[in-house]
């Protein structure tokens, strides 16, 4: 199976613009999105195990807790959880990583900013890191 991501992103703004910039990058893995945590395992049941799974947090805070809970179930809970978000403060930051979070990525403001960490992100998780 090739490696992918799978991206938990409900905001359809967000999903098409990452859409769009993963469109610009040469070479990037697939990123599969879904709405909830209860998709994942048809993903996965279709797609094999993902490289990464990554959550738009949406200032939820049922977020960290559906994290906590995907990382403490025995089939996904060693697959790596990146978290995207806008949030700053380190508190806020610390309870993802409480939770089981491997990284914690703040989002950009500009475009150039987004496709950069990106980039950065896929050149990490899919050439660096082994998983």
């Amino acid at each position: 199976m090739k490696p992918y991501a799978i991206m938990l992103q409900t905001d359809q703004d967000d999903k098409l613009l990452t859409e769009s910039v993963i469109a610009e990058i040469q070479g990037a893995p697939p990123l599969i999105f879904i709405a909830s945590f209860g998709e994942l395992a048809d993903v996965v049941e279709k797609f094999g195990q993902p490289t990464v799974i990554l959550i738009n947090d949406t200032f939820s805070h049922t977020a960290s807790e559906q994290l906590r809970l995907l990382k403490s179930n025995s089939e996904y809970g060693h697959i790596p959880v990146v978290v995207l978000g806008e949030m700053v403060t380190d508190e806020y930051i610390k309870r993802y990583y409480r939770a089981g979070a491997s990284t914690y990525i703040i989002k950009p403001s500009s475009l150039g900013g987004t496709k950069k960490k990106i980039e950065g992100f896929f050149r990490y998780w899919f050439e660096v890191a082994t998983v």
